[in-house]
């Protein structure tokens, strides 16, 4: 049994998380620098973060694609070492941006920093074009990038997850007690917030949100749908926050949107192009989930994939629920639904 305290609200207030946490034993320290926050969610998840031996993969790309992973508020760039190990595997130059402070200063300020990262990255790798996979808050600079400060034809691919577009509404109550500039930006509401979600998505880029219906932080999960972008709600049993970064089955998700054919490209010869995913499968959460203390070593992640939506529009279909925007034959993802379904089937019983 576990009991809540002032100073663990305060912690998950700060992490930006539901008050359904429990209590989290906070070390000594100064809770208003965003490292403090860093360092400890970083610790607890030392060892997921661990790849002892890296599992087969997808076949990698034919040409080499420059993948730009950015962080989160409070995520040091330590957290994509599972993704860049698989990305380089699949063919991916991946380049991880953490942003000044871990992205706690001003959204908009931030938002033009990533513009100059950006030129710099295309620069340095002689490329015009560049993928983005970006985690929590770092979506919603992207986002801001690519919409209103003339980033859309730097871009190939733009790919979020657990990214609250819209806003948390206990952002106010951790921004009073650290001061933060980003929890300002990201309360509903906000000059940032407004500017984000009332400009038009670019046309021609294709823009995926990833998310959780039982995300600990991200609440309520529906502040991760962006109206007319492709929405891959992960909803059939709990998948944790920070599961993202390092459970096999869940970067496959995230593959499937990085290897989407652009509009107009051929897609892909072999794949699945008819039938619905297997809804069923779970993924391998390989240790704890921050819920409150006790670790969750089974965490299910499917994509909850319904197909096609009749009543889809032409720029593509807000998530509804924990539904799925529906998608064009031959995608990637299906890859990843089978592969999820198939780690059920093979995992033994205990």
């Amino acid at each position: 049994m576990t009991t809540r305290s002032l100073p663990a609200l305060m912690g998950l207030a700060l992490t930006l998380t539901t008050a359904t946490a429990c209590d989290l034993d906070l070390p000594p320290g100064d809770i208003t620098q965003p490292q403090y926050w860093g360092d400890l969610f970083l610790a607890k998840y030392a060892d997921e973060l661990v790849l002892n031996e890296l599992e087969p993969g997808p076949a990698p790309l034919e040409q080499p694609r420059v993948v730009l992973l950015i962080t989160g508020v409070t995520i040091p760039a330590a957290w994509f070492e599972p993704m860049i190990a698989r990305l380089e595997r699949d063919g991916f130059v991946p380049v991880v941006y953490e942003p000044p402070e871990l992205l706690s200063g001003d959204l908009f300020e931030n938002s033009e920093r990533l513009a100059d990262v950006i030129d710099q990255v295309r620069a340095e790798h002689g490329v015009d074009t560049i993928d983005i996979l970006a985690e929590c808050t770092g979506g919603l600079i992207a986002r801001h990038y690519v919409q209103s400060l003339g980033g859309a034809p730097k871009v190939s691919r733009l790919v979020t997850f657990i990214s609250p577009q819209h806003g948390l509404p206990k952002a106010p109550w951790a921004q009073d007690i650290v001061g933060w500039p980003a929890l300002d930006d990201l309360t509903p509401g906000s000059e940032f917030l407004s500017a984000v979600n009332d400009a038009p998505l670019p046309d021609g880029l294709p823009i995926t949100s990833i998310y959780t219906c039982t995300d600990e932080y991200i609440q309520p999960y529906e502040t991760s749908i962006i109206p007319g972008a492709r929405n891959i709600g992960l909803c059939d049993g709990f998948v944790g926050h920070f599961q993202f970064f390092y459970d096999p089955a869940i970067y496959l998700v995230m593959h499937g949107a990085l290897v989407e054919p652009l509009p107009g490209d051929a897609a892909p010869g072999g794949d699945d192009d008819g039938g619905e995913a297997d809804d069923g499968g779970e993924a391998d959460g390989g240790g704890e989930a921050d819920d409150g203390g006790e670790a969750d070593d089974g965490g299910e992640a499917d994509p909850d994939d319904d197909g096609e939506d009749p009543d889809a529009d032409a720029q593509g279909e807000t998530a509804q629920g924990c539904s799925v925007a529906p998608r064009t034959a031959a995608t990637p993802t299906w890859l990843a639904v089978l592969a999820i379904g198939l780690r059920r089937r093979r995992r033994p019983r205990v």
